[in-house]
């Protein structure tokens, strides 16, 4: 039966496959993924990332409290510095190339990074959840955190069959409700800018302060669509 092999599949892998198989009438029933969000996880040169530590610790960067109780940077231009630059074309070529990878664009078009700003957590703080408006793509990158230091994700569209719910069913890629990724010192998150996302509460184990780089973009060039004749 098809839901005795999925149980065993499901018990072996907490991802379900592209392909589920029928013993029954011995078919293959395959899985079409529609509509996925594309999401990138790569590192940068250590060297440079704490040499944007160091230009955070000399800084008197004034803090504002936000929303979940961590705080964000009052600058909201952060990369705008010169001692800055080096990391903030790294940041802009590797938002391009996820955008490109991506949209697969004819036109000459690109990514700039717009506003960019710091963002600290003590123990015990979170983010609340958020999307980041007027940006295309935006990124984060992790500058100094701790073992148990996290970002989720949230599925707006986790209720794949309506309103059917179960009281235990395996977190698979199609009913989970948010996920989570590490954040670990010199990790880039890229990702669509509409997309939901927060931190929890830093473990009361971590030391120091959790810090991270957050940016938006936007897109110049040649946006004109034919069937809209607009630009």
């Amino acid at each position: 039966m098809i839901r005795t092999v999925l149980k065993e599949i499901i018990a072996s892998n907490s991802m379900l496959p592209f392909a589920i198989r029928d013993e029954v009438v011995k078919q293959t029933m395959h899985i079409q993924e529609l509509f996925p969000t594309p999401i990138i996880i790569t590192h940068i040169d250590k060297a440079l990332n704490q040499k944007t530590l160091a230009f955070i610790k000399s800084k008197e960067i004034k803090y504002v409290r936000n929303l979940g109780g961590n705080s964000i940077s009052s600058d909201l231009y952060t990369l705008e510095s010169d001692e800055l630059n080096d990391i903030k074309k790294v940041l802009t070529d590797s938002v391009n190339e996820y955008f490109k990878k991506i949209i697969i664009p004819d036109e000459e078009v690109e990514l700039y990074i717009t506003n960019s700003w710091i963002n600290v957590n003590k123990n015990g703080e979170a983010h609340h959840l958020h999307k980041h408006t007027n940006s295309m793509v935006s990124g984060v990158l992790y500058i100094d955190t701790c073992e148990g230091d996290t970002i989720s994700f949230s599925n707006e569209n986790s209720e794949v069959f309506g309103n059917l719910k179960f009281n235990d069913i395996p977190k698979t890629k199609w009913t989970v409700h948010e996920w989570d990724i590490p954040a670990i010192n010199n990790r880039l998150i890229i990702f669509p800018s509409s997309l939901l996302h927060f931190v929890k509460p830093r473990p009361n184990t971590c030391t120091g302060s959790r810090i991270s780089l957050s940016f938006n973009t936007w897109i110049k060039g040649d946006t004109w669509v034919a069937e809209s004749r607009s630009r």
